[in-house]
């Protein structure tokens, strides 16, 4: 598995606005092939908060095939309307995990 790793810095009063945002691309982002999770991460404390916005694909091959989608465009210039300057975004490998597969899972807060 690979992952996108995503990191924007969000003022803290457009922080709902950013994660709606990331909600209402979820289920495009469930019809890529490959897809496997999304996960948004924020520092505590900083200011403005510090997000990573992880995006989990089955392969390499599947994380690369997503980049060439007007989708993925449109979610990232999206997304930084909300953010301080331009994210800093890199691939990593998934070396473990314990991601759980379930069908017609919704997303959103625990």
């Amino acid at each position: 598995m690979h992952a996108r790793v995503t990191q924007f810095s969000i003022p803290s009063e457009k922080l709902s606005e950013f994660t709606a945002a990331l909600d209402s691309a979820l289920p495009l982002m469930r019809q890529r092939e490959g897809f496997r999770a999304l996960l948004v991460l924020r520092v505590e404390q900083s200011n403005p908060p510090d997000v990573r916005v992880m995006t989990v694909w089955e392969s390499q091959k599947a994380l690369h095939d997503s980049e060439n989608s007007l989708q993925f465009y449109q979610a990232l210039a999206r997304t930084m309307t909300f953010a301080k300057g331009f994210p800093v975004i890199r691939e990593e490998e998934v070396i473990f995990h314990d991601f759980v597969k379930v069908a017609g899972a919704s997303a959103g807060s625990f």
